[in-house]
Formats: structure tokens, sequence, C-alpha cells
């Protein structure tokens, strides 16, 4: 009985994500504060607003406000994590030493849930209880990670990290097509860049990810791909919103497949194309880590995605 109450409580994650966004009024801020893009993050509030059966925010052209139970319910948020910060400190002037804590690094632009073998093993469930987790993007993550502020990493494509951090890819994600749901090109099992015709497409700066962005231009350029662009909306939904209307379309992770909305339809490229355009998905560490519990972690997640690194050909790599 215990447990099944406490799967109806919010977790802390959403707390935090809810009080960042009531206290900058803005989730683009938001995101910012927390060290993570855009869409986990209202992945969180949606999370959080499913499971209390309540609006927390309204969002229009002018901005983002608190609802009056939201209004209500930040004091009581905000209590909660200070209670807990306030035990935390207590524990640990008591023991210092009890627990040791693995920072893990997720980039924040896959869907782990949808990936195999990940995602049961990335649940808190699964996890050592002294991991924390933290979400960004991969450039940031793999900064973090030379720095000492994280201890590995899952990281999508990204340069290449050199001999101080080791490497090993654990899965690919293909990109796939969002498309407004009346696009010609639905009618298509599998899309060419040919059947988006002149569609614009909404497009990542190069900034977030330079070594993923490069790639993808290559890849255009060889197949003579030059759409006009817009660039990418920072929040998922509203990404979304605009493919539906009509504005472009645009290419996401296949993890980010359960994020449907009216309106929208998903299409995988043809088999050359997606083959050439799928993120490897990777796991990073210190080539000199020797904490037991890093290196266990390491190899925990590295046999949680051995079926799916096996089938993909990936198991040498």
């Amino acid at each position: 009985m215990a447990s099944r109450a406490l799967s109806h409580r919010p977790t802390t994650r959403q707390l935090q994500c809810f009080l960042a966004v009531a206290e900058e009024l803005s989730f683009r801020r938001a995101a910012e504060r927390l060290h993570m893009s855009q869409p986990p993050l209202s992945r969180q509030i949606s999370g959080l607003e499913d499971l209390l059966r309540v609006r927390l925010f309204e969002r229009d052209t002018h901005g983002v406000r608190l609802t009056p139970p939201g209004e209500a319910f930040e004091a009581d948020a905000r209590a909660v994590l200070e209670s807990l910060d306030a035990s935390v400190v207590r524990l640990r002037r008591m023991a210092p030493m009890a627990s040791t804590n693995v920072r893990l690094g997720l980039t924040s632009v896959i869907d782990f849930s949808l990936v195999p073998g990940l995602g049961d093993a990335l649940t808190s469930a699964r996890l050592p209880e002294c991991t924390s987790l933290e979400e960004a993007y991969s450039k940031d993550l793999l900064e973090r990670l030379r720095t000492g502020a994280l201890d590995l990493a899952l990281v999508g494509e990204v340069a290449d990290p050199g001999d101080v951090i080791a490497s090993r890819v654990l899965a690919l994600d293909p990109l796939m097509i969002a498309l407004p749901a009346d696009h010609p090109a639905t009618a298509h099992e599998r899309v060419s860049f040919a059947a988006l015709a002149d569609s614009r497409l909404f497009w990542f700066p190069r900034h977030d990810n330079p070594t993923f962005h490069d790639h993808c231009e290559r890849v255009f350029a060889d197949h003579g791909y030059a759409p006009p662009r817009r660039p990418e909306p920072q929040e998922h939904m509203s990404l979304l919103a605009r493919v539906a209307a009509g504005e472009g379309v645009a290419f996401l992770p296949s993890s980010m497949r359960a994020a449907s909305r009216l309106g929208v339809a998903y299409r995988p490229f043809a088999v050359g194309l997606e083959k050439r355009l799928s993120i490897e998905l990777k796991l990073l560490w210190r080539a000199d880590e020797a904490r037991t519990e890093v290196l266990q972690l390491v190899e925990q997640l590295l046999d949680a995605a051995a079926p799916h690194r096996s089938s993909t050909g990936l198991s040498r790599r």
C-alpha cells in the first residue's frame, strides 16, 4: 500500500521544475537555470499537472503566469523542498561518509524511456541510491565531465572527447520527420528529401550541438537538399504546434515519438537516409576513473544496452 501511495506523489524533480518556472515565469529561463533544455522541462510540468489533475500555469502570447491553484501550490512545494534539504544537511553532518554520490548526466534531447534497455536501467528503482541525475545538451555534459562536475554522461553526437574520456556507443536513435498531417509526404511509408519538396525546415542552431549539426549538413549537401529554414522553437510542444499549423517540418529523434500532437504525423526516413541520420547515443566516463561505484554503474548501463547494441551491430564499438 505504501508503494502505491508513493506513486501518486510528485517527485522532487517535478517540484524543482515547477518552482523554477514559477519563479522565472519563463520556460526558457527556467530551463537555463536547471541546466536542461525546454522539452524535458515541459514534460516534467505536464506530468506534474496530470498527476495533480490541475493546471498550474497559463501560457499565451503574453507569457507564462501561475493559475490560482499554481499560486497556492507554490508555497507548499517550496516548503517540501526546503524541509527535505534541511533533513539532508542534518544527515550529512551526522554521517558525512555514509554514501558517495555518483553524478550522471543525460542528454536532454532524447527520451530514454523509449531506448531499449536503457529506459528501465535509468529508473530510480534500478539506479543506485547514491546516483544523482542532471539533464543538459550533450556538449555541456561533456564539458562538465571533463571538469569533474559529472562522473559519467549519456550523450548524443559530440566531438571526439580525446584520450582522457572513455567512450562506448550504446544505441542508435534515428531521426524521423514530423509533418503536418495533411502534408503529401504522409502518403509514403518512408520519406525521402525529394518528397519534402520546398517545405520549410525548423532547424536547430549550430551552437546547440556543432558536431551533429555539421554531420547533418553534410548529408543534406550530399543529397542536394537545401530547404528554406526557420529557427527551431526551443520548447518542444511549441515546435509541434507550429508543425501542426503547417508552418514547416521538423526532424526529431525517433525516441520522441511518444510526444504526439493532433495535426502532426511522424514518418521514418528512407532506409539509406535513416542510416546516415541517426544519433549515436554514447556513454562517457573519465578514462582514469577509479571509483568502484562509478565503474559499477558504467557496467550496469553497458549490460542494459547490450541486447540493443548486438541487434544493431554495435557490440564491438
